[in-house]
Parts: C-alpha cells; sequence; structure tokens
C-alpha cells in the first residue's frame, strides 16, 4: 500500500506522521502553537523568505516574473487543450514541457517590445479600441457586441484589461514588424530571375510499373512468413489491456430538489439588486492630430464641424465626408453600441451624459478630437421568471451541494490514498462502484478515454504497485478515481491472425523492389538505344508523353511532378531517366527531354503582382529572422 511505503521512505511524511501521533503531548502542543503564532503575527514569507516577486529571466534589464511564466504556460495549455480536445496526450501538458518553449517566447517578445520601444513604435488607446471593435469574433450582425466580447473574454479565462494589454503587445510587434519588412523591396532581376524558375517547362515521356499487375508476379513462401513473423515479433503484440473498478464524483449527484419558494424568493431578490444597465450606440467623426496638424488646430476643425451640425447638415453626411476614422466613416461614423466600457474613459462619460441624438462638444483622446452623436440608447430590463427560474434552481442546487461535493472529493482522496481497492471508499462515501469489461488504450469509451484516466489506468504505479490512483480532475464539477482489478499485458498475436497482413507487406516490399529493377533494367534498355513506347509494350505497360508542363499543373501524379522539376536541368538535346516511387506504391519510369525556362511575360498582371508580393514575403521573412538573430546576439539574457 502506498500509505506505508511513503511512511518507510520521505523522513518528512515520518515527521509529520511522529507529531500527529504524538500531539496529546505538551511538546507537541507547544510546538504547534508556536508554528501557528509565526504565521499569525508574520505570514508564510516567515518561513519562506520574501525576496520579492520571483523572476525567471531579465532581458537587457527588463525582467520577466514567474507569474508571468506561468501564465503564458496556462495560456499554452488552454491554447493546446482547444486544438487537440479532451483527448489530449497529458505528457503535452506537462508544465516542464511548456516552460521552455514559453519562456523563449516570452524573451523573444520582450526583445521585439523593447526594439519598438526605442524605434518610437507603438499603438494608442483608441487604435486599440478601434482593433478590438472590429474583430468578427466581437460582432453580431455586422456591429460589435460588448457582451459577446465580455463573453468571450471571459470563456477564454482573460480579463478586459489584460486581453487589451496583450493585444497591444501584438498590435506593437506587428508594427514593428511591417516595418521591417516594408523596408524590403524586389528589383526587376530578381522578379526575372525567380520567373525563370516558377514558370519553368518541362517536356517528358514516361510509363508506369502498377503495383498490382507487379505484385502478382510476387510468390511470398510459409517460411518467409514464418520468420519475418519471428524477426518482427514486437510489431505483432496485442494491446495491453486492464479490467478497472472505478468511482467518479461530480457535482450534480449531490443535486438536491428546491422549493419552488426557494426559487421565488430568489428571483425577487435578483429584481431588488438590478440595476437597469443601458447601452448606447454611437457614431462619430475624427479630427486627426498629426504631424502636420497639432492640437490645436484639430479641434479648430472639429468646431468648424460642430457649427455646421447645428444647422440642417446631416451628421451622417459629415461623418463620410470629414472624418479621418477609415473604419468608420464609410458607415456614416457608426461605431455600434457600448455599456460604458468599450472606448476611452473621456470618450464613454462625454457619450453617456448625451440625450439621445444629441451631438457632443469636441471631446480629446489619444487619437484626435472626436464629436459624438448618441443615436440609440436602450435599456437592458431583467428577464422575466420564464426565463430565470431554471437558471436559479440550478445555481441554488449547485450552491447546496458545492460543500457536499468539495467534502466528498477531498474525503475520497483521503480514504482512495490509504485503501487497497476502491471498495471501502465507495461505501464510506456512499458512492456508487464502477467496474469495467477489459479496455485497452484505444478501446476506452466515456470518461475512461480521458488521457489523464488512460495515463493513471497503465501506469506502473497503479497496475505494478497495486495503487490506487489519483484522484483526477476531469472537469471543475467532475473527478475521478480508479483501480486495476486484473491486468492483461501485451502478448505477441497468433500467426494465423496476422498472417495476411504479413503477407500484405512483403508483397509491398516485393513489388516495389522488383518495379525498381524492372525500372532500372527499362533504363538501361533506353540508354541503349530502346525507345519509351518500345519498351513500355513490351512489358504491356501504358506510356504517355507530357509536353511543356508545369509546376502546377494537374494532369500529373504529384509525387511525379514533384521529381521531374527536381531533376537537373539538360541542356543540347541530352535526356535524363530516373525511376520514381510514387505514393500508391507504383513505380514511374521517367525521360525528360526538354527543359524551358519561364519568363515574366508569360504571367498575367495579377500573376506578376501575386508573384512579386510572395517574393516580398519570402524577403520579409528572411530580413525579420535576420534582425531576431541580432537582437538576441548583442542582447544581455539572463535565464535564472
Amino acid at each position: 500500500m502506498r500509505f506505508f511505503w511513503l511512511r518507510a521512505t520521505l523522513p518528512g511524511a515520518q515527521m509529520l506522521q511522529n507529531i500527529r501521533e504524538n500531539s496529546q503531548g505538551l511538546i507537541a502542543k507547544f510546538i504547534i502553537g508556536l508554528i501557528i503564532l509565526t504565521f499569525a503575527l508574520f505570514g508564510i514569507d516567515s518561513l519562506v523568505g520574501n525576496n520579492g516577486p520571483a523572476v525567471v529571466a531579465a532581458v537587457n534589464g527588463d525582467e520577466i516574473s514567474l507569474a508571468e511564466l506561468e501564465q503564458g504556460v496556462s495560456l499554452e495549455r488552454r491554447r493546446l487543450l482547444n486544438y487537440m480536445g479532451e483527448n489530449a496526450d497529458p505528457s503535452l501538458l506537462d508544465d516542464q514541457r511548456l516552460r521552455g518553449p514559453v519562456l523563449d517566447r516570452l524573451i523573444q517578445q520582450k526583445l521585439l517590445l523593447q526594439a519598438a520601444a526605442d524605434a518610437s513604435v507603438g499603438v494608442s488607446d483608441a487604435a486599440l479600441d478601434q482593433t478590438i471593435i472590429a474583430m468578427e469574433q466581437f460582432q453580431e450582425d455586422g456591429k460589435f457586441s460588448p457582451e459577446r466580447y465580455q463573453s468571450i473574454l471571459r470563456g477564454s479565462g482573460y480579463s478586459t484589461a489584460f486581453y487589451k494589454q496583450l493585444m497591444s503587445q501584438d498590435l506593437t510587434v506587428a508594427q514593428l514588424n511591417s516595418g521591417i519588412s516594408g523596408s524590403d523591396f524586389v528589383i526587376s532581376n530578381e522578379l526575372s530571375e525567380v520567373s525563370k524558375i516558377v514558370g519553368q517547362q518541362r517536356s517528358f515521356r514516361y510509363f508506369i510499373l502498377p503495383r498490382e499487375k507487379v505484385a502478382a508476379q510476387v510468390i511470398i513462401s510459409e517460411e518467409e512468413i514464418q520468420q519475418h513473423y519471428n524477426d518482427n515479433i514486437d510489431k505483432y503484440q496485442s494491446e495491453e489491456q486492464v479490467m478497472l473498478e472505478y468511482v467518479e464524483v461530480k457535482t450534480a449527484d449531490f443535486f438536491k430538489p428546491v422549493e419552488a419558494d426557494d426559487i421565488e424568493r430568489e428571483y425577487a431578490l435578483e429584481i431588488a439588486a438590478f440595476e437597469a444597465d443601458e447601452e448606447r450606440r454611437v457614431s462619430h467623426i475624427l479630427i486627426e492630430i498629426t504631424d502636420d496638424r497639432d492640437a490645436s488646430e484639430a479641434r479648430q476643425l472639429a468646431e468648424q464641424l460642430a457649427e455646421k451640425l447645428t444647422g440642417d447638415t446631416d451628421f451622417a453626411t459629415i461623418a463620410r465626408e470629414f472624418s479621418e476614422d477609415p473604419g468608420s466613416s464609410s458607415d456614416a461614423g457608426d461605431l455600434g453600441f457600448t455599456m460604458g466600457d468599450t472606448f476611452p474613459p473621456e470618450f464613454e462619460a462625454a457619450l453617456f451624459e448625451l440625450a439621445l441624438d444629441q451631438i457632443s462638444e469636441p471631446i480629446q483622446t489619444d487619437a484626435g478630437y472626436h464629436l459624438l452623436k448618441a443615436t440609440e440608447i436602450r435599456g437592458v430590463s431583467p428577464a422575466p421568471f420564464s426565463e430565470r427560474g431554471s437558471v436559479i434552481e440550478g445555481r441554488l442546487q449547485q450552491a447546496a451541494a458545492e460543500a457536499e461535493f468539495v467534502n466528498a472529493v477531498e474525503d475520497l482522496r483521503d480514504l482512495a490514498f490509504n485503501s487497497e481497492g476502491l471498495t471501502g471508499p465507495a461505501e464510506d462515501l456512499s458512492l456508487t462502484l464502477k467496474k469495467s469489461n477489459f479496455l485497452s488504450r484505444s478501446s476506452a469509451t466515456g470518461s475512461l478515454a480521458n488521457a489523464q484516466v488512460l495515463a493513471a489506468a497503465f501506469s506502473s504505479e497503479v497496475i505494478v504497485d497495486g495503487n490506487n490512483s489519483d484522484v483526477l480532475e476531469l472537469a471543475a464539477d467532475h473527478f475521478i478515481v480508479v483501480s486495476v482489478l486484473k491486468h492483461e499485458p501485451a502478448k505477441a498475436k497468433p500467426l494465423s491472425d496476422v498472417q495476411p497482413f504479413i503477407i500484405a507487406e512483403l508483397s509491398q516490399q516485393r513489388a516495389t523492389a522488383l518495379s525498381l529493377e524492372l525500372a532500372a533494367s527499362a533504363i538501361e534498355a533506353m540508354k541503349a538505344g530502346k525507345e519509351v513506347a518500345e519498351i513500355a509494350l513490351e512489358g504491356g505497360y501504358e506510356w504517355q508523353v507530357q509536353q511543356n508542363i508545369t509546376r502546377s499543373s494537374s494532369v500529373v501524379d504529384t509525387n511525379l511532378m514533384v521529381a521531374v522539376f527536381a531533376m537537373p536541368d539538360i541542356h543540347n538535346g541530352e535526356v535524363r531517366r530516373e525511376a520514381v516511387a510514387l505514393a500508391n506504391g507504383d513505380v514511374a519510369v521517367v525521360q525528360l527531354e526538354e527543359v524551358e525556362e519561364g519568363s515574366l511575360q508569360q504571367f498575367s498582371t495579377a500573376e506578376q503582382r501575386e508573384l512579386k508580393s510572395q517574393l516580398q514575403r519570402n524577403n520579409a521573412d528572411v530580413s525579420m529572422s535576420g534582425f531576431l538573430r541580432s537582437l538576441r546576439s548583442k542582447a544581455d539574457i539572463s535565464i535564472l
């Protein structure tokens, strides 16, 4: 049992156990009292020390804290879980595995942000807000939705401030990247040389040796099958299997009926506590402060536009003609709805002072001066009981069950840790003990198919040592512990079960080898003067001719096309011949007869633009990589 192993091998555990066993003595009470007093007066830092926030790295004097690293690891783990789903391999989510790559990205980001600051590259609050407003994932019916924005951030584990910080950093780095990339250009000679390669055309003859036809010539003997089986016995193993007993604990297991009066009383409290929030739809006209226009000039222009709006001139018309916000001017300046936390504080404060259709005085933000118009005001009313009743019932059930659920999980941890098997813990806690049939890693279903559960169920600690697993958290409201009842190790499958697979594998290997031999003989015959068509007809194969084929052609097998264009150029009437193994097991015999260089003129204007853009992107990637290498080589980086 794990409990006795722990007491026998861990001195710290032995000390705690001795204190527990002798806690009735006066000395023990004195020691425990002294520890409690120390905690009460000075906190835990008095025992473990406190030198400020832990630092894991420094980049040119700028520190990266342990909290930043842990936050980065948490975000990366969440990203991987979203990508791989609930059956993600736990080893890929291990903190130690993630820390290195995450720390390296934090160092790289720190270097880029420092370079951006040195170059006076940054993002204003107004520009950041406009970027967020324009993001499709935060929109409903084509307009920014504050509710959707907040909901998505909560679901992703972000606060508004933290998300804006991340977005600001990303946009700053993107601006820096854009500045570096923008310094790259493609000269005409470079574009011309690339077009010669990209637009190259090749002409060739070939015939294919079909795998099935060649395989028909292959005979596999019983002795060869037996020998292959013996030599590759590890490949032909049945899966390791376990039969499990397990206990699951879910919050819903502790739900109890809720009285209707309690639900109605809670709803009444909700209504009494409800604050009638409102959200406002706003349009604006932006006059920017630029290098050519200072703040006073921008304000003066905004005031002139405000005077126009006091007459018969329509706000939408002025916004379309004069607003310098490209994201909203074409839409009459419309920015959608806000509940007071979407735009800069001075912007929001002025907006919520306006009456419906009222236009503000010029309001200054980092972006410049704004004229605001409240185009729609709508209150947020409390939801009716018909919508809230079931929600409140669930919440009351959850709240009532939470303490019992938490206690059950903690009790299960204690009991499972110190018991053989799970019968006792299940009985003590009145929980259901479940049993599985034999299952393997690939055949498990439901909760038992969870990657954490499988890792525990097939671990040596559970199978060999006979311990119960840890109580595993599958979700915030779902825990499970497993124990192995029976174990079937992996073992060799009978030859009769795997013989068809061995024959298929050996046949394919022999067919490929024979095809390559036949192809080599064909190439030698071609070098001796035989024509491709003649050799193909003798073997009963179909031959083909392809003239002036480009790299993007889809009329030929992709593998064959790649091989043809990988063959060295030919000149002055020479030919080249090769055997090419295709993905489906066939082998092609190819004779390359002509190579014609491409030219820029063969591309349309649009294709030339795309070719130039692609070449520019490639150059930009090279420049950015070189820039990062330069920053790293000059930086003072300390990993602590």
